[in-house]
């Protein structure tokens, strides 16, 4: 080490990120190789939209952990309406935490029509929507739409439940 020179700290919050993109990569091309392809797929099959994302991936984490291994560290954004110093406010999370949770456990016995009708309630909730009942309508409404469109329009099962669809 030169006399002067400052040895740079790895910024490990990068370095995880980096890490994380890397990981995701492989996981695309994990997932793409295994596809299966018919044979009579001469040049561009189902294979290489995927390939193309996990190589993007590979190479982005490569360059990520390569600056991070440098010391450089990733330069936070000038929000528009936020204050960096502002504690973080947890409760949200949790709520919506718990209502994806709640959707989870209730999705095989109530159908999807309901417990996504609750979800839509329940991350209303977390945004701070006071009056949840009136969300209810709209809730039921959009995972009524998506039911009916995966089933029978794209012919994909979704659970029923307790509601005779």
């Amino acid at each position: 080490m030169e006399l002067g020179a400052s040895r740079r700290r790895v910024p490990w919050g990068d370095l995880l990120v980096a890490l994380g993109v890397l990981a995701l990569g492989g996981f695309f091309l994990q997932g793409a190789l295994a596809l299966r392809v018919l044979p009579s797929y001469a040049r561009i099959g189902p294979r290489f939209f995927p390939i193309l994302v996990g190589v993007a991936l590979l190479v982005c984490g490569v360059a990520l952990v390569a600056q991070a291994l440098r010391g450089v560290r990733g330069v936070p954004e000038d929000a528009e309406d936020i204050d960096a110093g502002a504690q973080a406010d947890w409760v949200p999370v949790a709520v919506i935490g718990a209502t994806l949770a709640l959707h989870a456990l209730l999705v095989g016995r109530l159908g999807f029509v309901l417990s996504t009708t609750l979800l839509f309630m329940g991350v209303a909730l977390g945004f701070d929507e006071r009056r949840v009942w009136r969300t209810a309508p709209v809730g039921l409404a959009l995972s009524l739409a998506v039911y009916l469109a995966f089933t029978k329009l794209l012919g994909l099962r979704l659970p029923a439940g307790v509601l005779p669809l």
